[in-house]
Order: structure tokens, then sequence, then C-alpha cells
């Protein structure tokens, strides 16, 4: 959450340059509107790691330490000079940030957290302000068109396998909401994507879940998995619907939920990617295996392939 990290430096007034990936060519590390944020101290995002992002790094530091306002682009081919083989190239946005410019910071973290859709013109080499959101811009302004899809990951309970999916999709572009009955058993540090719902009847959440969103049961009782697991199979606008369990708790729960006239059909049970190493029961190895199979899930519906 690139744009969250640069609302808090600019509430704290730390000196930070945003830099963005404002056009590619060929083959390259990331995708155009991926950035990272670089203060005095510490980076925070990626625009692909190895050569290329120590360059950049450089270039932002040596913009903090001159004190310069001003934005700047550079290119980058990305062959031997750069030590990279990816064979294409990339141009980068340096973006000095400071309180003038929060207005677009903020509309910025609006869409990275809701969605939405936002151009961003940047005046190279001109005096601050430099950034702005607009739809029509002046000539030799740079336009970057930030299009943001917020995945959205809901996971029922918080014992052991809980935690390590907290652990797991802390690390990646989603929002995870995270539901307990339990207020002790959440840990007192959560990635800055996670967010705990405390709740006396977690099955009342489900009404809750936005549309598309990815949803995993794990409580610690099967009465509550099966409430959760109805409230969830009565809606038909959500994504990936899992439940951690045996192929006995799977059959189990076909019977049951077809007793309340449901068709369970669309219930993954047990969860985690069709593979050998998925029978690992370790928390940590279920956490990484159904990470895995639904960021699998997500790009085979990204290019248009059934998945199994």
């Amino acid at each position: 959450m690139q744009f969250q990290d640069l609302l808090s430096l600019l509430d704290r007034a730390t000196p930070c340059v945003w830099v963005s990936v404002a056009g590619v060519r060929g083959s390259a590390p990331r995708e155009e509107g991926a950035g990272m944020v670089v203060t005095h101290a510490v980076v925070e995002g990626t625009i692909g790691g190895g050569h290329l992002e120590l360059k950049a790094t450089e270039l932002a530091r040596e913009w903090l330490r001159l004190g310069k306002n001003s934005a700047t682009q550079r290119h980058y081919p990305l062959g031997p000079a750069l030590g990279q083989c990816c064979g294409g190239a990339v141009d980068l946005l340096f973006r000095p940030v400071t309180a003038a410019e929060r207005p677009w910071v903020e509309a910025l973290a609006v869409a990275e957290k809701d969605g939405g859709d936002i151009s961003l013109a940047t005046q190279p080499d001109a005096a601050a302000p430099h950034t702005r959101l607009a739809e029509v811009v002046n000539p030799g302004a740079v336009v970057t068109r930030h299009r943001f899809r917020p995945w959205h990951v809901w996971v029922f309970g918080a014992g052991h396998v809980g935690r390590a999916l907290a652990q797991v999709f802390g690390t990646l572009p989603c929002v995870l909401t995270w539901v307990d009955s339990r207020e002790a058993q959440y840990p007192a540090v959560l990635a800055q994507n996670v967010r705990v719902l405390q709740s006396d009847h977690p099955a009342d959440e489900v009404d809750d879940i936005p549309e598309g969103a990815d949803v995993l049961v794990l409580t610690h009782s099967h009465a509550l998995d099966l409430d959760i697991v109805t409230q969830l199979l009565r809606r038909t606008d959500l994504g990936y619907l899992g439940m951690i369990g045996s192929d006995t708790k799977a059959q189990l729960f076909q019977r049951r939920l077809a007793e309340r006239g449901l068709d369970a059909g669309r219930l993954t049970c047990p969860i985690g990617a069709p593979a050998e190493g998925s029978k690992n029961k370790h928390p940590g190895a279920i956490a990484v295996s159904v990470a895995a199979d639904l960021l699998a899930r997500r790009a085979a519906v990204a290019q248009g392939v059934a998945h199994a």
C-alpha cells in the first residue's frame, strides 16, 4: 500500500521520494504504475529489485540530500549496463513528496483501498507543486494512469492456521479482513493490510463481505463453520469459498448443506494447492499452499482460463 505509506510519512513530516514506473518497453521486472517510497533510512515497496532498484534508490536519496522539490524522469535500458537481462527498458518518475502534494496522495490512498481509476500528471523538472490529478494536462507532462482493483480476502478463524494465513497474506497485495469472536486470539502486531473484525456472531458478518471477495473458513467449531458456510452459499456474488478440513468433513458438510437446500459444489474443502506438497499439515505450509492456490486462480481468471 504505497500511498498509505506516503500519508504516514507526510503525517510525520519525513522527507521522501516516490519512485514509480511511468513506462515499460519490452520485458521488465514490474508493470507500469508499480512504485516504491524512499526515505533517507528505508525503502518501502519495490520496482523490481536488482541493480535497477539500487540505482533508483541512489538517485532518490541524492534528490533528498540536495533538498530538491522538482520531479524528474529517467530512462533505464535493462541490459548489460545495469546487470539485468530483462531485455526491455523502463521510464522511472522520481517525485519528492511534500505537504503540498497531500491532496493527490490522499486521493490515491482512497482509490488504493476502495478501488478506482485515477490519472496523475507530473511536470518533470518544473517548480513545485509538480504533481496533480488531471484529465487534461500541460504539454510535456508525464501522465500515469493508476487502476486499483482491490483483492479482498476474508478469513474466519484466528487459530494456528488463521494466524499463519494472516502472516502470509499480510505480504501480498490484498486487503485481508480477519474475523473471530475471540479478541485475545489476535496478535498485537498486524500487517498494514490486515483488518481485525472481532464479532460475537461471525456468520452475521457475511452480508458485509465485498462482492468478488475470496473467503476462507477455519474456525475452532464445526458448528460455526457450518453456519458461516451456509450464509456464504446463500450469496452468489463471491469469489473463492474454501473451508479447512478433511475429505470426511467435506462429505459431512455436503449432506448437511443439502439438508438446508444448498449446493456445496462451490465450496472447496480441503483447501490448498492441488499438489502432493499440500498434504503437509503444518499451519505455515497450509497458509503458503492456500495463498499459492488463490494466486493461481486469480491469474487464471485474468487470462480467461478455467481453473480446476
